[in-house]
């Protein structure tokens, strides 16, 4: 199996949204000319700490795109969910490794994922064993207020808040545990580091990256494009 090396870590591709926001299934929107998807599986492909992508949503055409781009970790893909938390259930019933094994569970639609972010995000893993969860994340520089009915009931003290991303990390049994769970309680989770919080779990921020945004209207391919554009500059410095 991709993942039976001792502390090894795998990749689970949510890619099964239908993109009601964008119109159309933004993980196969089109940056620069090519899908948005195939930024992602590039991006955990050249992580040398990922030894095996799983996937889930369109099994042909995720196939397909693997396929094409060569994409050597590919090991499968399933069906998606009704809701996010439960397409994760359906990736994890996927994988076969071993409970000790690393899971890295990342939103498909958020395609300019680096591979050094991956690497902090499994090294904080192997660092704190005893945290039950790693999650990439940024502190939130607006100023943020909770209203109802169209009038502010308080401010937030933004020094504790952060905005959180993906991919989180955590071990494949404690996950597979929490996903063997009552399934309205996983219907109502927007991330899976809430659930392993719920459940009593200790969960490590470890710094995010501000390009690592999620493509949700059709604002963020503007900015999505802007980005690849300029690695691609600084590629070909590099090389040059």
């Amino acid at each position: 199996m991709p993942g039976d090396k001792p502390d090894s870590a795998v990749a689970l591709v949510l890619a099964g949204g239908i993109g009601s926001r964008m119109g159309r299934p933004k993980q196969f929107i089109d940056l620069l000319g090519a899908p948005a998807l195939l930024y992602t599986l590039r991006a955990f492909e050249e992580a040398p700490e990922v030894a095996g992508i799983y996937t889930v949503g369109d099994q042909s055409h995720i196939e397909d795109l693997a396929g094409e781009a060569g994409i050597s970790k590919y090991a499968g893909c399933a069906p998606p969910g009704e809701s996010r938390s439960l397409s994760t259930r359906n990736g994890l019933r996927l994988c076969a490794e071993e409970d000790g094994t690393l899971v890295l569970v990342h939103d498909g639609s958020r395609c300019l994922i680096s591979p050094d972010l991956i690497g902090r995000v499994v090294a904080a893993a192997r660092e704190d064993p005893g945290a039950d969860g790693i999650v990439p994340a940024l502190p939130v520089s607006d100023t943020v207020k909770v209203a109802k009915n169209g009038t502010v009931l308080e401010t937030l003290d933004r020094t504790k808040l952060f905005a959180a991303q993906t991919p989180q990390a955590f071990r494949l049994g404690s996950l597979r545990e929490i996903y063997a769970g009552p399934e309205e309680r996983l219907q109502v989770a927007t991330d899976d580091a809430s659930l392993v919080e719920r459940a009593g779990g200790r969960v490590v921020v470890v710094a995010g990256e501000k390009t690592n945004i999620k493509l949700t209207s059709p604002e963020d391919l503007i900015l999505a494009e802007a980005i690849l554009a300029a690695r691609e500059g600084v590629r070909r410095e590099v090389r040059s």
